[in-house]
């Protein structure tokens, strides 16, 4: 066992990140579906109770008699009730601090950092796996996030979204969809970085940041998002949540594997889509404010198949578009 071990390392550390990956997500669904909503309710107590006590400080007192404007800005920051309070105030520090992520991500492939040797380290193990039977399971994967697929994708849910009669959606899935298209290949031309040399695929654009990461987590978590919005269950929430994620992991996951990018692009194309993802849900949420959207809505049974059929067409178009166009291509 030990020498099979042994001689299938890079099969092996691939299989028991996948475990330990799908633990984790297992054992977050399940914490939070259990414990979720209490700990959610703590947190709102703890914070009503907070603000109260810092509302009778003296400081406090002093500070809003003597900056009367600046604490009416704050106090709205501050605001659970109101979008434009505490939700626009996360939104838009998670936009903070994916920006700030990148930048140090990008500055360390530029000036070759200590992750540039981990990136040849991963991509020389990786190598070892061309003749495996996952790559072909690889290849399927990594075929979700291509464009041909990402473009039937959008092109699904805004025709979902158009019959359901929610359009201003369509406004937060482009900005998200083609605002990390766009910037992923503006980074592509300044980096310019080269690919790895044992690529598994053929082709032709530059590697940081992974457009494949970044479509993936702004198509995919867009849709997720949607799905978690439009759904009043809270187990629900989580399981599309958790879902959501393994998804999107294993298609980094997949570029890594198939030597397709190195691990930094991956995490940059990542930290690319998290932030035009939250910037599409921030358009969304003040569209939903401005009640140009309806979350609340009931799904018949014409609209359901509707979308299963979305689903089953995508997952069948990418079975074809992986067989037709991405194996031929193995090299």
């Amino acid at each position: 066992m030990i020498s099979l071990i042994s001689e299938n390392q890079p099969l092996f550390a691939l299989g028991f990140l996948i475990f330990l990956v799908i633990s984790v997500l297992l054992v977050f669904q399940y914490v939070v579906i259990r414990y979720g909503q209490q700990l959610f309710t703590q947190a709102i107590r703890c914070w009503v109770r907070t603000k109260r006590n810092l509302a009778k400080n003296k400081r406090i007192i002093l500070f809003r008699g003597k900056y009367p404007k600046l604490d009416v800005i704050m106090s709205r920051r501050f605001n659970l009730r109101d979008f434009y309070g505490l939700s626009l105030t996360f939104l838009w520090v998670v936009i903070g601090c994916m920006l700030v992520l990148f930048i140090a991500l990008a500055e360390a492939v530029a000036t070759l950092n200590s992750i540039v040797s981990i990136d040849y380290f991963i991509s020389s193990q990786m190598s070892l796996l061309r003749d495996s039977d996952v790559v072909v399971f690889l290849v399927l994967i990594t075929s979700f996030a291509s464009t041909p697929i990402a473009v039937l994708v959008v092109l699904f849910v805004a025709v979902n979204c158009w019959v359901k009669q929610q359009r201003y959606i369509i406004v937060g899935l482009l900005i998200a969809t083609l605002g990390s298209t766009a910037f992923t290949s503006l980074l592509k031309y300044l980096f310019q970085r080269e690919r790895p040399a044992n690529s598994l695929l053929v082709a032709q654009t530059y590697s940081f940041p992974s457009g494949h990461a970044t479509t993936a987590m702004a198509l995919y978590g867009f849709i997720a998002y949607l799905l978690i919005r439009f759904n009043q269950n809270f187990a629900q929430k989580i399981r599309i949540f958790t879902i959501a994620i393994l998804f999107i992991i294993l298609i980094g996951l997949s570029r890594v594997v198939l030597n397709q990018h190195y691990l930094s692009d991956v995490l940059g194309g990542y930290l690319v889509g998290a932030f035009w993802l939250t910037l599409g849900i921030s358009i969304t949420e003040w569209l939903s404010v401005e009640s140009k959207i309806i979350w609340k809505v009931e799904w018949s049974t014409s609209h359901a198949y509707m979308i299963w059929l979305s689903g089953l067409g995508v997952f069948i178009s990418t079975l074809i578009y992986a067989k037709i166009y991405q194996l031929p291509m193995l090299s």
